[in-house]
C-alpha cells in the first residue's frame, strides 16, 4: 500500500473508532437522560399523591371538628334542657312551698281576727250588762 492509502485507512480506522466513542457518549447521555425523566416523572407522582394525601387529611381533620362541634351543641342543648328542667323544679317546689306558707298565715290571721273578735264582743258584751 502506498502511504496516501494508509493513511486513508489510519484516518478510516480512527473515525470509526471516534464514532463509535461518539455513539457510546450519546447512548449514555440518552440512558442519563432516560433516567432523570423517569425520576421526574416518580418524583411528580409522589408529589401528586402528596398533594392527594394532605387533601384527605384535610377533609378529615374539617369532618372531625364538624363532629366535635355537633356533640359540643348537642351537649349544651341537653345541659340547658336539664338546668331548666331542675330550674322549673325549684321554682314549682318554691312557689308550693310560698302557697303552702300564705295560706298558713293566713289561716292563723283568721284564727286571730276570729278570736279578736271573740274577745271584743265579749267585752262589749260584758260592758253592756
Amino acid at each position: 500500500m502506498s502511504e496516501p492509502e494508509q493513511i486513508f485507512v489510519a484516518d478510516k480506522g480512527e473515525t470509526e473508532q471516534k464514532g463509535k466513542k461518539d455513539t457510546k457518549k450519546i447512548e449514555q447521555t440518552v440512558d442519563l437522560l432516560n433516567e432523570t425523566q423517569q425520576r421526574a416523572a416518580a418524583a411528580y407522582t409522589a408529589y401528586l399523591e402528596a398533594q392527594r394525601q394532605l387533601e384527605e387529611a384535610y377533609k378529615e381533620q374539617e369532618q372531625q371538628a364538624n363532629k366535635t362541634y355537633n356533640e359540643a351543641v348537642e351537649q349544651a342543648g341537653k345541659s340547658c334542657e336539664e338546668n331548666i328542667a331542675q330550674a322549673r323544679k325549684a321554682f314549682d317546689s318554691s312557689v308550693s312551698r310560698s302557697l303552702r306558707i300564705r295560706d298558713e298565715a293566713e289561716m292563723k290571721a283568721r284564727e286571730s281576727r276570729k278570736e279578736a273578735l271573740e274577745r271584743t264582743w265579749a267585752v262589749f258584751i260584758k260592758a253592756r250588762k
